[in-house]
């Protein structure tokens, strides 16, 4: 899965709350917003799944994200591009 490092995190550009929606629905809206995201911002989408096929989609398109379960019973996606990532590793070194 994906891992950014401690730290400050970037602001959120949108929030796609896709709890309840049914297939295809997130995935559209998810790859609709990942064409609008600007460097340094982050999407974060909250499903009632685990959306495994979005995540080598987004592998292979240069996104890296973190998925974690929230105990009122949903998945919280956070994507960002994985430039971003490496640049925040660079500057750390």
């Amino acid at each position: 899965m994906g891992q950014s490092k401690p730290g400050k995190q970037p602001p959120v550009f949108e929030t796609i709350d896709a709890r309840g929606w049914q297939p295809p629905e997130p995935m559209v809206k998810a790859l609709d917003t990942l064409e609008r995201l600007p460097r340094g911002q982050r999407i974060v989408m909250l499903l009632h799944c685990e959306p495994r096929p979005l995540f080598r989609i987004l592998k292979n398109n240069g996104f890296d994200y973190r998925c974690r379960f929230i105990p009122e019973g949903h998945f919280e996606v956070t994507i960002w591009h994985a430039a971003d990532t490496l640049a925040s590793s660079a500057s750390l070194e």
